[in-house]
């Protein structure tokens, strides 16, 4: 839906958000849109609640900073004056990673006087900014990146150059957010006693770190990933290479970044299982599976991007090749069979055991053992031929009133109604009735079709479309057709709240 905030747009992703066990979310790196708040407030979520991406120093030609000295104060004060009766919002942040922050004339002044003019509007509520790593900024862009990660604290207090840079800029701050930089949350504890940090932006790849140094330091008081969803833009943050080098973007038609807990269409990816384990949301393993063609190859990718894992066990054509499964766990080993044969029992190392196997179709499984005892199971199956076509709503009534939505799962499904994960057929959509097809889409980051069009191309074995109310009552008729599947067709009821 592009830039567009619709009400059940905003309620959707705070309820997927909860459901996967976050309680906290920030704005990045604009003033959220009031919906999205009204549904924090009902629903739970605590929100940072954000201004600028940029102030006088701007990071594109004609962004923010033209019109910053301008406007900061009547932008600043129309969002604090909007949104400081909304009991979701904990804290004001000033900015994201505003290169004032890193040593630029005037940055402190001008971070102090922010923060004095959002406490004279709110003195009831917390104000951050989010200040970034210090880094090779010209290696984001050119050459190979493949080994970006934490930049190492120097032992000397004297060569801190982040330090040095940060610190006046920091001061007027009640919580310092940290963009990727668990590797400071001890020391910086120490070298600034009271200091409060935030993990404004984190890693997902490095879930398992940021998350132990957050349980672990009580002057730590969150941790924000980068990204809890999916998104149109930064092309390719999380793409996976396997040679030549890893650049920050991705040529087109990479469109998505590819990175994110939740993929474009709102179903979760294989770091939100793995979070869900490090969070205690879920028990029984995930099994995440490296497709044939690229076990055994040299993989690299961003610490924003992920393993091109899947939770598939469908892989026509590759009987008896080598497959690497991941299995993410919370028991102490995890053992995997394949038709009831064992593959091997493994210890469990940061929530993950990695086996080396051989693709037959048929069931596979996890097993955790804790104390030698098995705790927790989990399993896929081989999907058969492709079938049938599976309709599941996110409701079945919507209000009359215009734009309000509908999220309409569509999956690709055997004979059985297992999703086969390799079906891409194009599946074409008609609405009649009080609603009409607003957008239909896959996380497929480099498909070229339109996200407004009727029809799609599957993408591992489902797709997503959006139906909105017209602003009449009455049943709303959605159908869809793809060669070689029986049509189907649901009904939906628009109706006046």
């Amino acid at each position: 839906m592009g830039a567009a905030s619709y009400d059940r747009a905003e309620e959707r992703k705070v309820e997927l958000l909860k459901s996967s066990g976050f309680n906290a979310l920030r704005s990045a790196h604009n003033p959220p849109a009031p919906a999205l708040l009204d549904a924090c407030d009902r629903l739970g979520l605590l929100v940072i609640d954000e201004s600028f991406d940029c102030w006088r120093q701007g990071k594109n030609p004609n962004d923010y900073h033209v019109y910053f000295e301008e406007w900061w104060q009547r932008d600043t004060e129309a969002l604090v004056k909007r949104d400081r009766n909304h009991p979701s919002v904990i804290m004001w942040s000033i900015g994201n990673e505003i290169p004032e922050a890193l040593g630029i004339p005037d940055g402190a002044s001008w971070s102090r006087h922010q923060a004095d003019f959002v406490r004279s509007l709110d003195s009831t509520r917390f104000v951050t900014s989010a200040i970034v790593m210090y880094i090779d900024t010209e290696a984001m862009t050119t050459g190979d990146i493949s080994q970006l990660g934490p930049s190492p604290v120097p032992d000397d207090p004297e060569k801190d150059i982040w330090t040095k840079l940060t610190t006046q800029f920091a001061q007027p701050l009640d919580v310092v957010g940290y963009n990727y930089m668990h590797q400071r949350y001890a020391g910086d504890g120490t070298r600034y006693p009271g200091r409060i940090i935030a993990g404004t932006e984190t890693w997902p790849h490095m879930a398992y770190d940021y998350w132990k140094e957050t349980e672990r330091l009580p002057h730590v008081i969150g941790d924000f990933v980068w990204t809890a969803w999916d998104y149109l833009g930064e092309a390719g943050i999380g793409q996976v290479v396997s040679d030549g080098n890893l650049t920050f973007a991705a040529p087109y038609p990479y469109h998505l970044a590819n990175t994110g807990d939740f993929d474009i269409c709102g179903f979760k990816r294989p770091q939100s299982f793995y979070r869900d384990l490090l969070w205690g949301v879920r028990t029984e393993p995930f099994i995440g599976v490296l497709e044939p063609q690229l076990t055994g190859k040299q993989l690299k990718f961003l610490p924003w991007g992920w393993e091109p894992v899947i939770e598939s066990w469908t892989f026509p054509g590759e009987e008896d090749k080598p497959i690497q499964v991941d299995t993410y766990a919370v028991d102490e080993e995890v053992e995997l069979f394949i038709n009831g044969v064992s593959f091997g029992r493994k210890p469990v190392s940061q929530n993950k055991a990695t086996f080396d196997a051989i693709y037959q179709p048929g069931i596979i499984e996890a097993v955790g053992y804790s104390s030698g005892k098995e705790t927790s199971r989990t399993s896929l199956r081989t999907a058969g031929a492709p079938a049938d076509m599976r309709l599941t709503p996110d409701r079945d009534t919507i209000d009359s009133k215009y734009g309000d939505l509908a999220y309409i799962t569509v999956e690709i499904v055997d004979q059985d109604g297992h999703v086969v994960p390799t079906a891409e057929h194009e599946v074409s959509f008609e609405v009649s009735g009080a609603g009409e097809l607003m957008a239909v889409g896959t996380a497929n980051p480099m498909s070229e079709e339109s996200y407004l069009g009727k029809q799609r191309k599957a993408w591992h074995g489902r797709l997503l479309a959006i139906v909105r109310s017209n602003g009449q009552s009455g049943d709303i008729v959605f159908s869809a057709r793809s060669d070689g599947l029986p049509p189907l067709e649901i009904r939906l009821n628009a109706k006046e709240n």
